[in-house]
């Protein structure tokens, strides 16, 4: 992972085994990032997605062990538990072109992946609601 910080733009570079969820928590960490908004591109071979059913207490995880071109990557990085909380969702194309996509619990990368974080100046926390039993933004 190699990165370069542009005034409240970080681009971020992963390489191939590196982790998408715990590398952006690692730079959230290291630039004390309270708040952004981030999007990549790239390819990967094991990823983990889910999707939240309304009343659940967890997601419905699958895990996919193939190559796969990340079409589109987008989310979030806020403060639960004064720790940052990485919230992603990921969509990514197979062999065959066909699609599949959902909450990002995590991602390895297989050859690179293009991260682009804009960091945004202040604070956003997250705290458990316990009626949607989810994580929600207060302001």
């Amino acid at each position: 992972m190699d990165y370069k910080k542009f005034d409240n733009k970080i681009v971020l570079r992963l390489k191939a085994c590196d982790k998408i969820i715990e590398s952006l928590e690692t730079v959230a960490k290291k630039e004390n990032i309270r708040a952004c908004h981030f999007q990549g591109i790239g390819a990967c071979n094991e990823l983990k997605i889910g999707l939240f059913h309304k009343g659940a207490s967890d997601y419905d995880w699958k895990t996919y062990n193939e190559d796969f071109e990340i079409t589109s990557l987008m989310g979030n990085i806020t403060i639960f538990e004064d720790k940052p909380l990485v919230h992603a969702h990921i969509t990514c194309a197979r062999e065959n072109l066909e699609i599949i996509g959902g909450h990002l619990s995590e991602a390895t990368c297989s050859l690179t992946a293009e991260i682009f974080i804009d960091v945004i100046d202040g604070e956003i926390i997250k705290k458990h609601d316990d009626e949607a039993s989810i994580n929600i933004m207060e302001f």
